[in-house]
């Protein structure tokens, strides 16, 4: 009787797992299925200095200058921004994630990349969530291996300001756990022209 029910509970589990693992791939299914539109960017900053409404050099104050100064000359300048990304579920189920990965390239050459560790939801029907990614990077280690004309063309498309145009793309790769286990997709690309 003892090993009759040890066998229900095992059976019983095993069709919990399956159902729920199903659960988790339909939700995956779901959210490669979403619509994605780049966004933007926003919230730029460089050596703590919010940059947003920075238009020309000379908007930036005595002490901000010296911050840069300093940092270029210490060899380390942080800087961080978001992209946001748009997501729409036209499907008839919500799109969840685990997390994803994420890859920003610049005129056809990879600049950064990341994971977003967090889940994300997506609403059935139509529905929106702007997911955002949160980029930290040091801007004199991007000029190491990266064309400066390239960088700083991004950086002033970040400002809002300057001429000429950068190809921008988002790759995305989201992810499940199933039973300990990270399963993703391949990469979803974005891109976006900026003028």
């Amino acid at each position: 009787m003892k090993i009759m029910r040890l066998k229900t509970i095992i059976v019983l589990f095993a069709a919990g797992i399956t159902f729920l693992s199903c659960d988790v791939l339909s939700g995956l299914a779901s959210f490669v299925n979403c619509k994605y539109e780049l966004v933007g960017f926003g919230n730029p900053s460089v050596a703590g200095i919010n940059i947003s409404n920075v238009t020309d050099i000379n908007h930036i104050g005595a002490a901000s200058l010296l911050k840069l100064t300093a940092g270029i000359l210490s060899g380390s300048l942080p800087m961080s921004f978001t992209v946001n990304i748009n997501a729409t579920n036209p499907n008839s189920t919500a799109a969840q994630i685990a997390g994803l990965d994420w890859a920003i390239d610049l005129n056809s050459s990879n600049l950064l990349s990341g994971t977003l560790a967090h889940s994300v939801s997506v609403p059935a029907n139509g529905g929106q969530t702007v997911i955002p990614l949160t980029i930290q990077t040091d801007l004199l280690q991007l000029f190491k291996g990266e064309s400066k004309d390239n960088i700083l063309g991004f950086i002033n498309h970040l400002l809002n300001t300057g001429s000429g145009s950068s190809n921008v793309a988002i790759r995305i790769r989201p992810s499940v756990m199933v039973g300990g286990q990270k399963i993703s997709t391949g990469f979803i690309s974005l891109s976006k022209n900026l003028k």
